[in-house]
């Protein structure tokens, strides 16, 4: 697998784990690439810690990657959105 970083955003706690937390994440990386993320082949991971900037008990950020199978499909995602991401491979 590779995993790819594409972006954060932040909102409050109360989103979390629920619809609106989509939303949030689908703005951030608009629509095109939210639904790419969404395809069978890759799976959207959340990463939530409370807000840098804004207060924490209220407000959370949220990292945003995706794993993608290691395979052509993985490089073709890796070219089209290289600009959008950061590459952070693990096993």
């Amino acid at each position: 697998m590779k995993r790819f970083y594409l972006g954060q955003c932040e909102y409050k706690w109360s989103h979390a784990k629920h619809r609106m937390e989509d939303i949030w994440v689908r703005r951030e990386l608009g629509d095109e690439l939210f639904l790419q993320c969404n395809q069978p082949g890759f799976e959207i991971v959340y990463t939530r810690s409370n807000s840098q900037t804004l207060p924490g008990d209220m407000y959370c950020r949220c990292d945003i990657y995706v794993d993608v199978e290691d395979s052509k499909q993985a490089t073709l995602f890796a070219i089209q959105y290289s600009e959008k991401m950061v590459d952070k491979t693990y096993n």
